[in-house]
């Protein structure tokens, strides 16, 4: 288990995560723009979900169109 810390608007926020997804939300965070070092304004991280959120909804698109073509064979 791994410590993932960031500070948001002064205050710290620190959550204990298995290592290897706490290396990916580390590298995610940071390619977002969010510095986990120093404080954060709320509208990064609301940035850096949505960012996420956008990612994993193209996902799930490109998902159905696997299945539906997998359906199809």
């Amino acid at each position: 288990m791994k410590n993932v810390g960031l500070t948001i608007n002064g205050t710290r926020y620190e959550i204990k995560l298995d290592d290897a997804f706490a290396d990916f939300v580390n590298q995610d965070l940071e390619a977002a723009g969010i510095n986990l070092a120093t404080d954060n304004k709320a509208d990064k991280l609301l940035k850096a979900y949505l960012r996420l959120a956008k990612q994993a909804a193209s996902y799930e698109k490109e998902i159905e169109l696997l299945v539906e073509t997998l359906d199809g064979l």
